[in-house]
């Protein structure tokens, strides 16, 4: 599924780690975490909103924009709740094939929501339309009240690692850092901070003046994720993080993510189920690019027909299969 928009990846990578400052309103469409909104869209925190519509994480968190973001545009939904995505009717196609199957959802500013699904479902598709590097063909996909591609104009707006995130080979992973932090407008000062800061948490000291054609794979997507998280984007997009990580790397990578501050609202797409459920709140789970089921993790596995708790070994595999329509022990 790899299409239009792979040049674009770059930006999404070095300019387009771009920024997600905070906020969008309150018109009722699937929060990862509330489950509903007020307007009948699934929240994937609370599960619904107050409309109806599904939210990927419950709660309230005040609404941050960023530098030259207009306040006044930013939505909420439900009260005073932000909302950093919200879609409506979203949808996307590849000639014949339909890759995205108009999707209803919002997800509140500060939720951490997984993006589930089998290759094909269209997870990889999604992340590059709420990226703003892939237009859609049907419905509306907001990101702080903005269109996508306008978000991502806007210091400390949005965030995002691609699924294949593409560096140049004839630089180092410092310099590649320090461009990304000058188009995110991290200014000197604060793109050394960045660059000391993520040396540390993920100890990059080895690769940092090596040249990005010269790593190996592990090492390559260290240095992408780094270029994601430089800024600390108020959305953070992570299209399997994990991918080529050994697993010192992958308890690093965990960590960051428990570390986010708050305010951060998180979209990551992942094959390692448990792991996941780890560092977010709920789940949107796709089946052929549609939406099988959106919600909190305990409120998915109670709508699901599951026993387990988010706490049991287990419970992950379990809600994913029931949502695809399998069958599971």
């Amino acid at each position: 599924m790899a299409i239009a928009g792979e040049a674009s990846d770059m930006t999404g990578t070095a300019a387009g780690l771009d920024n997600a400052a905070a906020g969008l309103d309150g018109a009722a469409v699937p929060n990862v975490a509330t489950g509903k909104d007020n307007a009948g869209v699934p929240n994937v925190a609370t599960d619904k909103d107050n409309a109806g519509v599904p939210n990927v994480t419950a709660g309230a968190t005040a609404c941050r924009p960023g530098p030259g973001a207009d306040a006044g545009r930013w939505r909420t939904a439900g009260a005073g709740t932000c909302l950093a995505v919200e879609a409506m009717g979203l949808g996307r196609s590849y000639g014949a094939a339909r890759a995205i199957k108009g999707l209803d959802f919002r997800l509140p500013a500060g939720s951490r929501t997984a993006l589930l699904g089998p290759n094909g479902a269209g997870k990889s598709t999604l992340m590059r339309l709420v990226a703003g590097v892939l237009p859609p063909d049907e419905g509306e996909i907001l990101a702080w009240g903005m269109r996508p591609s306008e978000a991502r104009k806007v210091p400390g707006c949005l965030g995002w690692l691609p699924e294949r995130a593409p560096l140049n080979p004839e630089l180092t992973v410092r310099e590649h850092m320090t461009l990304a932090g000058s188009l995110k407008g991290l200014g000197r000062a604060g793109t050394r901070r960045e660059i000391e800061r993520l040396t540390a948490a993920l100890e990059l000291g080895a690769i940092l003046n090596r040249l990005a054609g010269r790593l190996s794979l592990g090492t390559r997507r260290q240095a992408a994720l780094a270029l994601a998280l430089m800024g600390e984007p108020a959305l953070l997009m992570l299209d399997e993080p994990s991918s080529s990580l050994d697993p010192a790397e992958v308890r690093r990578l965990n960590a960051l993510i428990r570390s986010l501050p708050e305010t951060t609202t998180l979209l990551v797409s992942s094959h390692a189920l448990e792991e996941a459920l780890l560092v977010t709140d709920g789940a949107l789970i796709l089946k052929a690019g549609a939406l099988a089921a959106a919600g909190g993790w305990s409120d998915l596995g109670k709508r699901l027909g599951s026993e387990r708790r988010p706490e049991d070994a287990g419970f992950a595999e379990e809600v994913f299969f029931r949502a695809q329509g399998g069958v599971t022990c």
